[in-house]
Order: structure tokens, then C-alpha cells, then sequence
């Protein structure tokens, strides 16, 4: 007996359950018919319930039934093997930052993501530390993975026979923010994020969603269903609205939330020069008990190139190479609900790097016709350098011109406390100058005594407390092989051990397990006396 094709009226009564991580128990396996699954009838199994389950529209049961040629499809034997249309299709890694892996379902790692790389239903990805992945699907919808998260691709099914398409996503720890593609009012809601105690599901809208001991959606477009993982007739969903959040734990949903307001960023600065460590503090929210930030190059914040949580109002990570940025900040509630966005511009200006210092040392004075002295910097044009009585260098007491060599003659300086700094020249855009080192203090004494400059040994100075560095070292100014690395737990390099020569010096600052760009290459030259002595081999040059 044929059956026809009847949307409205299926021969049978459906029973909807939303399918979790490991709720689907069905014996799957490849088939040899291009195109199509095998599925073990299973008791309780009927065509309309494997249609919803396989190809995402429950409507499309009559397909199978003629792909299997069924007399009556009331009635399915359990242990008969069906062929099911295949109904998937792949979502695109549109960006990746960090390490984003695919990995399989104890965790262990299959191969790391790329730009470009087709995921398929089924999938399981997992981010690192300071990690961010975009996905995006056919219909140009958007989920945006963030640091230390794990997820499942558990229904991705566009075609025809889903006019909708279909998109669930198990969220199992971690945090999500999605934009969603509006579909048509008639069409159900066509994406999902199930997590173990919640469903978000919409049709059009940007929400996020974040699990850890409870889950936490926030709506800041359009609209959100919220349901219990088993909804119930006891157990009924909850509405939010733009400007909305919630937050669910095995207990159920709670209340919905107003949103937190966004942070206030207007007083943070818009250029950073050479900065050691990106450091920026803002108001606290009120009500705010945590922040997620966010820091990309796109006005959209899609190529997100750092993303961490702070419990205060700062975020500090390590510097970035020159460029303009976004930074984008939003407070969590008590509930771990996140707010509303702030967003701020900022630009990093770091090159040509800045000298380092050579004399005088650290604390040492000098007198009012010394010689104050610094490092070159590989392919600085000169240098331009500045004394003043405030550290802020308002009242400026040398303006150098360009100086053709990292050093500068001073003309009777009257005895006192002053504060030096260093700027280098660029060669290729000439006259633009790098951003300045820190200011150093400088002390004028006519009684000091003239020190020798501490071949091999340079300093700088720093804000920043218990700062570390990777310093590299290399005999040729491209780094292509290096004579050693170091880390530093202070502002000082000394490589006089090294063999007597000219040394590339740059740096890098390390913050955790994270390191930032390296700086322009300083030049350190290293002398050592003949006493005619015999060289042990780590003093002899290398050939």
C-alpha cells in the first residue's frame, strides 16, 4: 500500500524529544548506496520520529519510505536495516586564532582546525587558552567559539528537504556568542544550542550562551526561546527579549535578568607606545562580578585575536604587533549572565623600538659635561634624545636634534635631578620618529666621577612589577641563527660572558605562557681585554 505524502497528518502520533550529546542510541553505519545512512530499526522507531532525527524535517518521512519500498509504514520491524537519505552539509572554519582542534569523543585530538577547513555533522571541537574560532554555515549564520570551550556539530542539515535548515549545537563547557541569519516567521526556530541545562533556540538573533557550573544566555538582538533540557508540562520555557538574560542549572530556569550596561572605556587611551604588557584598567560595573574581553583588528570583532576573563575591571595581556585594534569589554552578573558591549579603538605604535641605556648606569651621577650614551637600534636613521625636570617632560631642558649616533655631549648642566629618554628615527619614513623609552633619572653632580661603560651590559626602564623577558641574541641583524636565549626577571641585559663583537639583541615580554612580539634589534658591543691569558672555549670567537 502506498502511502502519500500528507504534511499535515502523519499515520501516526509524533513523539518530539530534543536529542542531547549521547541521547541518540542507534546503531549507524556507512552504507555502500552513495548518498544514504543505514539505520538498525530499533522498538519504539517510526518513520516520522528517524526523519526528524536523520534529515532534520520530520515531513520528509515519505522519502524514506519509497528509498525502502514500505508497504505500511505503521509498522517497522525491529532489527530491519532502513537506508536514509543523507542530509548534512559542512560549516566553515571562517577563522582561527590560537589552537582549535577536532578531537573525538574521549578527547583525544584528531588534527588542528584551519582557516578554510570544512567541519562536518558530528564533530567535536575543542579551544585552547586565549584560543577563537568562527564558524560559518550556509545560510552565513555565525557561531563564534571562544577560549577553553568544547563543542558538538550534533545536527547541521541544509538541502531542500529542509527548507530551513537545521543547525544544534551541544555546548559542553565554555562560551558561545551566535548571530543568527533571520529565517522567514513561518519557519521553526532553525538553531540551537543545547547545553546540560538549557535549549536556546531562534530564528534570527545575536545571544550568547555560557556553561560552567550553571548556564548563562544573554540577548542583546532579537529574541530567545529558553527551554529545560525535557520540557514538561511542570517544567515550561522562558522568553527573552533584547536586553534579557537567564541563567539555568539542574534545578531549572531561573529568573530572567536585565542585562548589566556597558562598561565605560572612554578614558582609556588611544595610543600605546611600545608597550611592554597591553594594560588597561576601566570603572567597575555595578553589579558586575566578572569581565569578558575581546581584542580584534575588524570593525566587526570577527577576527578576534585575544579573548580572556578578568574578576576586575582590567585586562592585561601581552603587546601586539603595531596596528589599530578594537577592544571590546562587558560585565557578568552574580548569575554569570553577560551584559551589554563597550568597545574602544586604540592604535599600538611601537617602531623603530627605542635605545636602551648604557651610561650612565642606574644611580650613577655624572657631571654637567658627561656623555650620555645608548644602544643602536638596526635600521634607525638616528636618534633623537630629550632631558627635562619632570618625568613627564613638560619642561624640557635638551631637545636634541637628529643625532647621527646613539649618544649625546652635555654643555654644563647645571647640578639636579633631571629624567633622560631616547627616541629612534625611522630610515624609511625619515624624520618620523619611534615612540621614546621610558624616562630613566639622571643625576647631576659636579663631584661624580666618570665610570667606564660596562661593555656588553644595557638597561631600560619599566612600569611594570615583576615583568619577564625573552631576550634573543644573534650575531646577524635577520636572527637566522641565534648564539643563545635568555629570560630576563628585570629590565636589564648582560651578555658580557659572550665573545668578544657586535651582537642583535630583541626582546620579547612573556606574561604566563604567553609571549608578545618581538621589539627592533639593539646592538650591544662586547669587549674583553687581552691579558694574554688563554681562552677557555666559551670565550674563544666562533667561527
Amino acid at each position: 500500500m502506498n502511502v502519500a505524502r500528507n504534511h499535515g497528518n502523519p499515520p501516526w502520533r509524533p513523539c518530539w524529544q530534543v536529542a542531547s550529546l549521547a541521547g541518540l542510541a542507534l546503531a549507524v553505519h556507512a552504507s555502500a548506496q552513495a548518498g544514504t545512512i543505514s539505520h538498525s530499526v530499533e522498538p519504539g522507531d517510526n518513520l516520522y520520529n528517524l526523519a526528524a532525527r536523520y534529515m532534520g524535517n520530520p515531513h520528509a518521512w515519505p522519502d524514506i519510505q519509497k528509498l525502502n519500498h514500505i508497504s505500511n509504514p505503521h509498522r517497522l520491524k525491529p532489527g530491519t536495516s532502513l537506508l536514509i537519505p543523507k542530509v548534512s552539509s559542512t560549516v566553515t572554519a571562517s577563522f582561527v586564532h590560537g589552537e582549535a582542534w577536532l578531537v573525538d569523543d574521549a578527547g583525544n585530538t584528531i588534527k588542528r582546525i584551519a582557516h578554510g577547513d570544512q567541519l562536518n555533522e558530528g564533530d567535536i571541537v575543542r579551544t585552547g587558552q586565549h584560543s577563537y574560532l568562527s564558524l560559518e554555515f550556509a545560510d552565513h549564520s555565525v557561531a563564534r567559539i571562544l577560549s577553553n570551550t568544547h563543542v558538538r556539530l550534533d545536527r547541521i542539515k541544509e538541502s531542500g528537504l529542509v527548507p530551513q535548515g537545521q543547525r544544534v549545537i551541544y555546548l559542553e563547557q565554555g562560551n558561545m556568542d551566535v548571530s543568527v541569519t533571520p529565517a522567514p516567521k513561518r519557519n521553526s526556530q532553525h538553531f540551537k544550542v543545547i547545553t546540560p541545562q538549557a535549549v536556546a533556540a531562534v530564528r534570527g538573533t545575536r545571544f550568547s550562551v555560557g556553561v560552567g557550573s550553571v548556564s548563562a544566555t544573554s540577548v542583546t538582538q532579537g529574541k530567545v526561546e529558553m527551554q529545560p533540557p525535557q520540557p514538561g508540562k511542570s517544567r515550561s520555557g522562558k522568553m527573552l527579549q533584547a536586553g534579557q538574560g537567564i541563567a539555568a542549572s539542574g534545578n531549572g530556569l531561573g529568573e530572567v535578568q536585565p542585562l548589566l550596561a556597558a562598561p565605560d572605556l572612554s578614558q582609556l587611551p588611544s595610543m600605546l607606545p611600545e608597550p611592554e604588557l597591553l594594560q588597561f584598567d576601566w570603572p567597575a560595573v555595578n553589579g558586575g562580578s566578572e569581565y569578558q574581553y575581546r581584542i580584534a583588528q575588524d570593525e566587526g570583532m570577527e577576527q578576534v585575536l585575544w579573548n580572556a576573563a578578568s574578576y576586575s575591571a582590567s585586562a592585561t595581556l601581552p603587546s601586539l604587533q603595531d596596528g589599530e585594534y578594537l577592544l571590546a569589554v562587558r560585565a557578568l552578573d552574580s548569575y554569570g549572565i553577560p551584559g551589554y558591549e563597550a568597545q574602544h579603538r586604540f592604535i599600538i605604535h611601537s617602531h623603530p623600538s627605542s635605545p636602551w641605556l648604557l651610561s650612565p648606569q642606574q644611580g650613577q651621577p655624572i657631571d654637567g659635561n658627561g656623555i650620555l650614551r645608548c644602544t643602536p637600534v638596526e635600521g634607525a636613521q638616528g636618534y633623537h634624545l630629550q632631558i627635562a625636570t619632570d618625568d613627564e617632560f613638560r619642561e624640557l631642558v635638551v631637545d636634541s636634534g637628529l643625532l647621527d649616533r646613539c649618544q649625546y655631549q652635555l654643555a654644563s648642566l647645571a647640578e639636579g635631578d633631571y629624567y633622560w629618554r631616547v627616541a629612534s628615527v625611522n630610515a624609511e619614513e625619515e624624520g618620523r620618529l619611534g615612540p621614546y623609552s621610558q624616562p630613566a633619572a639622571l643625576t647631576i653632580s659636579q663631584d661624580a666621577h666618570t665610570l667606564p661603560i660596562i661593555a656588553g651590559e644595557a638597561y631600560w626602564t619599566s612600569t611594570l612589577q615583576d615583568a619577564r623577558y625573552i631576550a634573543q641574541i644573534s650575531r646577524s641583524p635577520r636572527f637566522d641563527t641565534l648564539v643563545a636565549e635568555q629570560e630576563l626577571d628585570s629590565p636589564r641585559i648582560n651578555i658580557q660572558s659572550l665573545p668578544a663583537g657586535r651582537y642583535y639583541v630583541r626582546l620579547a615580554t612573556r606574561l604566563g605562557n604567553d609571549t608578545g612580539p618581538f621589539s627592533d634589534a639593539r646592538i650591544i658591543e662586547v669587549e674583553h681585554e687581552d691579558n694574554g691569558m688563554d681562552r677557555t672555549w666559551f670565550d674563544k670567537p666562533r667561527s
